[in-house]
């Protein structure tokens, strides 16, 4: 009999520092009604560290609720598109950092459904008998690559990082369908072109390039059809009804983008999970940070049907059915923290404001 790949431990890693809508009315020209009717998002995690760290804290917390070491791991995946460097991966350095000397460790890019790949990815190991405990990290530094000069994206995006610990069902629990996808035609509408080898080498960057290229209106529309679209394939497969799902657990993009594909679905809205309020747009570390507040909240219960959905950059989208198991409690704790930090928000984005500046003070700028 083939192995179910069930969840046994997770864990979420917010910074301290945050962005709010009241900070953004210093920046740019928006306010808090303007954002929140727009975006649901009131704030936004700024991290003084990186992707990495901010993945270590995850990490340790879903091994402690899983009740394992990190030795225990035999494979580790790292979901990013704000990777802290490209070789070796952030995967490998966090192997290191951790102590998963056991673990087969990479990278995974599928921007904001790199965690629905990433979960994919690991319940296909373990029915395949590839790996027996994988532990699968969403992490993100976006606020990196933000232009804070520009009202269109900056209220968007977060970073923080959430982890999982995957394991072979002991009963009819675990992953019972997933559908992934792509279209790369439509990549153009989120660009991240800084994080390449494009162009030649140089030790001067241009503002105008290097920057988020972002088509809110074309993501809106390919996102609310997607989901649906995506939610349904992945439901057949598991052999379920829309009816039957107890819980979904969407990619924290748009307040906007959740309510039309829950209405196109017929979703109960007290079905569907949200903290965009409180977290924005935080990429591959989106689902498994909303997954842990679900758990928290009481919104996935033993034995629940659980949908976890997104898309993302590139463009990909993807979907998996589960049913949770009988706990959905942490079998223990970790008391990793990140350091402190003592600079203020604007601290943290004073390089990015004067990267970008040129970009928005120059004769015909447009802002």
């Amino acid at each position: 009999m083939t192995a179910r790949a069930t969840f046994t431990g997770w864990g979420k890693c917010v910074p301290p520092v945050k962005l709010t809508n009241a900070d953004l009315e210093q920046l740019v020209d928006t306010d808090n009604d303007w954002i929140v009717e727009r975006t649901g998002i009131r704030e936004r995690g700024i991290s003084h560290v990186e992707t990495t760290d901010l993945a270590e804290v995850a990490a340790l917390r879903a091994l402690a609720a899983a009740g394992l070491e990190p030795a225990d791991i035999d494979m580790l995946i790292l979901a990013t598109v704000t990777p802290e460097i490209t070789c070796p991966s952030n995967a490998c350095v966090l192997q290191e950092r951790l102590g998963a000397t056991n673990a087969a460790a990479f990278d995974l890019n599928a921007a904001c459904s790199g965690w629905i790949y990433g979960t994919a990815a690991a319940a296909s190991m373990i029915a395949g008998g590839v790996a027996e405990r994988v532990l699968l990290v969403g992490a993100e530094k976006l606020h990196w690559v933000m232009d804070y000069w520009d009202r269109s994206t900056c209220i968007l995006f977060g970073d923080g990082a959430g982890a999982a610990v995957l394991e072979p069902s002991q009963g009819g629990d675990g992953v019972l369908g997933t559908d992934l996808g792509a279209d790369g035609a439509a990549g153009r509408t989120m660009v991240f072109p800084t994080l390449g080898t494009r162009g030649r080498l140089s030790s001067v960057r241009d503002p105008f390039v290097h920057r988020l290229h972002f088509d809110g209106r074309a993501v809106f529309k390919i996102a609310v059809q997607g989901i649906e679209k995506s939610v349904r394939r992945a439901l057949d497969q598991a052999g379920l009804s829309l009816a039957e799902v107890d819980a979904v657990i969407p990619h924290q993009a748009n307040e906007r983008i959740i309510a039309a594909a829950g209405r196109r679905l017929g979703l109960d809205p007290d079905r569907v999970m949200l903290n965009i309020a409180t977290h924005g747009n935080s990429a591959a570390a989106s689902v498994p940070m909303a997954m842990c507040d679900a758990l928290e909240s009481g919104l996935v219960q033993p034995g629940a049907i659980v949908v976890q959905t997104a898309f993302g950059g590139g463009v990909t989208w993807g979907s998996t059915v589960a049913r949770w198991g009988e706990r959905t409690t942490p079998l223990g704790t970790s008391d990793a923290e990140l350091p402190p930090c003592n600079d203020t928000v604007f601290d943290l984005l004073a390089a990015n404001r004067d990267f970008y500046a040129p970009l928005h003070h120059r004769e015909g700028a447009v802002r």
